[in-house]
């Protein structure tokens, strides 16, 4: 069995736990392996042309996230939530992926919000950036990997 193939399996098996283990406030959480992966295959998807499965969204600060923040993910800060929730997708069953710095309450806070705004599928990267940048994953800008 090929790598890509192994990939997309586990995708395939996390976005349909995910979507199953959502329900109202309980929030499913997420690995770095399992973002990294689905990272990639979401990458894969758009160079062939297909839509992206997720959308990766950074809670913290405008400045940190300028400073370094997960590759492909859009800053829509926890404070400042309401002022750039139009950056959200349209579709509101989409997987939206929050993280923060580390095991905080950022994402927490941050993806109640988004479900009193209607959206229903929403995960938390539960390690945070932090550990994000210690595993060496890819980050943007590229500059800022540590």
């Amino acid at each position: 069995m090929d790598f890509k193939k192994i990939v997309a399996g586990l995708l395939i098996f996390t976005l349909v736990y995910v979507s199953s283990s959502l329900a109202g406030s309980d929030f499913k959480e997420i690995d770095t392996a399992q973002l990294h992966s689905m990272i990639v295959d979401n990458a894969y998807r758009l160079e062939g042309g297909r839509e992206k499965q997720f959308t990766v969204i950074d809670a913290r600060e405008k400045e940190a996230y300028d400073n370094a923040h997960i590759f492909s993910a859009i800053s829509i800060p926890e404070k400042d939530f309401d002022i750039f929730k139009h950056r959200l997708p349209g579709k509101k069953d989409l997987l939206l992926v929050v993280y923060s710095n580390a095991k905080g309450e950022t994402g927490r806070q941050w993806a109640h919000r988004a479900a009193l705004e209607g959206y229903t599928n929403i995960a938390i990267y539960s390690e945070g950036f932090s550990v994000w940048q210690k595993k060496r994953m890819p980050v943007a800008p590229l500059s800022q990997r540590r």
